[in-house]
């Protein structure tokens, strides 16, 4: 009898042993890949689409059928699209929030869809040569500086950021006369380019980058300073869904993808810019985000 349950031990162990080391070298579980096609088509601001390409090549790894299009342009061009063009696109991405606060007011972007995430800070940028003599804001009032270009305020975030600085900083009323307005944000910047101004404002990095400066007109100009951080609302790329889109639940899942933590701090390593170093978390946005503070003193009062 005790040999008996000797073997029997002896049997369990070794189917014990078996299953263990089958268990040891089981084959990692695939990830699941969904195949079911769909379209998507992003309106995405220039600044952003060397990060938002890559989320889309690492999207497509478990949804290999998804196609995608990209309308890449100016913010102010791409919000005129989604109002004017009869194919609009599923998801917009503002950079800078502004943009799509504007289009939420005016009934084409889902207010409940609205995820934000990065950061940016507003920069004064001038020919290289500084003929204004601008090292710091308050170096706008020098009779030297005869334009400051802006894109539209009411539209543009970084120009709409920067009137905000200037409002809570007691500048905006005396440097109004030597603001010009003049388009989009890449009109403006020429202005500075071609010397037809003295000062810009734009998102630092946008267009020029003050690390790794990639514009053919990079050499003639340069970042003068920055805006106080505390004198504007904080600036955030902006994304949200169309209220046109005919692909609402696949928009949802690539904006769900492409704001997950994992996600933004991959596109943290790859050029999104978060100048005002912010968690890499996606956030809420409205009208709020944007209102800004308002300063208990203002500069020069």
């Amino acid at each position: 009898m005790r040999a008996a349950v000797i073997v029997v031990l002896v049997i369990l162990v070794a189917v014990g042993g078996a299953l263990a080391w089958r268990a040891q070298t089981r084959e990692p579980v695939a990830p699941v890949v969904d195949e079911t096609p769909g379209k998507l088509y992003i309106a995405v601001p220039m600044g952003l689409f060397v990060p938002y390409s890559q989320v889309v090549a690492r999207f497509r790894d478990h949804r290999p059928n998804v196609e995608f299009m990209q309308m890449i342009d100016t913010p102010e061009t791409m919000a005129g699209a989604v109002e004017e063009n009869e194919s609009k696109p599923d998801i917009f991405i503002s950079p800078g929030g502004h943009e799509i606060t504007v289009l939420v007011a005016k009934g084409l972007v889902d207010p409940d869809s609205l995820v934000a995430f990065g950061s940016y800070e507003v920069a004064i940028l001038v020919p290289k040569d500084n003929p204004g003599g601008i090292s710091a804001p308050e170096d706008l009032f020098n009779p030297e500086v005869k334009v400051i270009s802006f894109s539209y305020p009411d539209l543009t975030a970084a120009s709409h950021a920067a009137r905000q600085a200037l409002q809570n900083m007691g500048f905006w009323d005396e440097l109004e006369d030597k603001i010009e307005y003049t388009g989009c944000c890449n009109e403006s910047f020429q202005w500075i380019v071609d010397g037809r101004a003295e000062a810009n404002v734009q998102f630092l990095g946008c267009p020029l980058d003050p690390k790794t400066a990639e514009m053919s007109d990079k050499t003639k100009v340069s970042i003068a300073c920055t805006l106080p951080r505390d004198a504007y609302y904080i600036p955030r790329n902006v994304a949200g869904i169309v209220v046109t889109s005919k692909n609402k639940e696949l928009a949802q899942e690539f904006l769900d993808f492409l704001t997950s933590p994992e996600t933004l701090a991959f596109m943290a390593t790859t050029k999104m810019r978060n100048d005002q170093d912010l968690p890499l978390v996606p956030g809420p946005w409205g009208p709020e985000y944007e209102a800004g503070p308002v300063r208990a003193e203002v500069v020069g009062t």
